[in-house]
């Protein structure tokens, strides 16, 4: 049985898997010897999510983030933060992943205990 997923859900998904070849804070991408290069370019070896998300394919002009499908999925996945800001401040990939896979879920981030309104 195929299950068909939306271009949004995709993206995330083949974007999930360069971060999980090679993840980087501070640029959109790192070439092998730690300088920043281009997410698209054939020397990345690592990506922070913004920049998985760029060399997965992805189109995202700035003045459209919000309206992108992908861009808010994942900023709700995270709680509404800034994703570079979101990737910068972790110290590992995993807390990165989990959130894509919240993403690719379609799930919000979970409420932290006691922070109910």
């Amino acid at each position: 049985m195929t299950t068909e997923i939306d271009e949004a859900t995709a993206l995330l998904i083949r974007a999930r898997g360069f971060l999980e070849r090679g993840w980087c804070r501070g640029a959109q991408a790192r070439d092998a010897d730690g300088w920043q290069v281009s997410p698209t370019s054939g020397d990345a070896v690592a990506w922070c999510a913004f920049g998985a998300m760029v060399a997965a394919g992805g189109n995202f002009p700035p003045c459209f983030w919000g309206q992108n499908p992908t861009v808010v999925r994942l900023q709700a996945a995270i709680g509404g933060e800034d994703i570079a800001v979101f990737n910068n401040r972790q110290e590992t990939v995993e807390p990165v992943l989990a959130a894509f896979d919240r993403a690719i879920a379609g799930e919000p981030m979970a409420r932290v205990a006691g922070s109910e309104g």
